[in-house]
């Protein structure tokens, strides 16, 4: 049986990938702010491609991942799956350096995903600012799903197992008070949707209760940074303060 699931879960390997430039817009094209004129970098494919112009003819970063990474075994045997987002800086050079996990599924997919992105190094244009080349982060999301027999897109399964794992940690936390539990239930709820406001608000609160501050303000700073609004009350209000205590007197006393 152990075989024949193997197999399976090879057949049915889907993965998703996509592409963020860190402060940037998505489509790669310059951006301008009171004259400050900032191009994302851009993956060309070739590491003979010395010198860019209008007619370059780039490469697909997408195409290139899904062709050379590789669902690790041990990470199937283990039945990991969710969305795996690497973080990195693209040099001057177009070199690729400073790898950093940002949302890790398995350490085995972690290195896999760091392994192929390291064959990647001078096929970079490199980010331009003003005219002159500079290091730009870039950040890297891929989605592993085991098993797409039935049809389903990996957004579906992803949404559904989320879902799924935040409610019950909702009870843990809320009914049951059991912050270590729920606080398992939300980190396998994150590695599905790594992005979801209220999945990272509600970890942050159980990280505080937890004693974990530079976590929780860690989880409500990301919802800055992806645009949101959700986390800036916990922390303005709880992240220069002491305990969880203190947070839960503020929130009494507020209603």
């Amino acid at each position: 049986m152990k075989t024949i699931f193997k197999t399976t879960v090879f057949i049915f390997l889907c993965m998703t990938i996509s592409i963020i430039t860190v402060g940037q817009e998505k489509k790669q094209s310059s951006n301008e702010i009171k004259g400050v004129t900032v191009s994302p970098p851009r993956f060309t494919g070739n590491e003979e491609l010395l010198t860019f112009s209008d007619e370059t003819q780039f490469g697909s970063l997408n195409d290139f991942l899904m062709k050379h990474v590789q669902y690790p075994e041990k990470a199937k045997e283990l039945l990991k799956e969710g969305t795996e987002v690497v973080q990195f800086v693209v040099s001057p050079t177009g070199k690729v350096t400073d790898f950093k996990i940002i949302n890790s599924v398995s350490p085995e997919i972690d290195q896999e995903v760091i392994r192929v992105l390291k064959t990647t190094n001078n096929m970079w244009k490199p980010g331009i600012h003003n005219g002159i080349p500079v290091a730009l982060e870039q950040e890297v999301s891929i989605a592993f799903l085991l098993d797409v027999s039935n049809g389903t897109d990996h957004t579906t399964e992803f949404n559904d197992q989320a879902k799924r794992l935040f409610f019950k940690g909702n009870k843990k936390l809320f009914t049951k008070e059991n912050s270590k539990s729920a606080l398992k239930y939300y980190n396998r709820a994150v590695s599905y949707l790594p992005n979801d406001k209220a999945l990272l608000v509600t970890r942050g609160m159980c990280r505080y209760e937890l004693g974990d501050k530079n976590g929780a303000c860690q989880d409500w700073n990301k919802i800055k940074t992806l645009g949101g609004f959700e986390g800036d009350a916990y922390l303005n209000n709880f992240c220069e303060m002491k305990g969880y205590s203190e947070m839960i007197s503020t929130i009494q006393e507020n209603e």
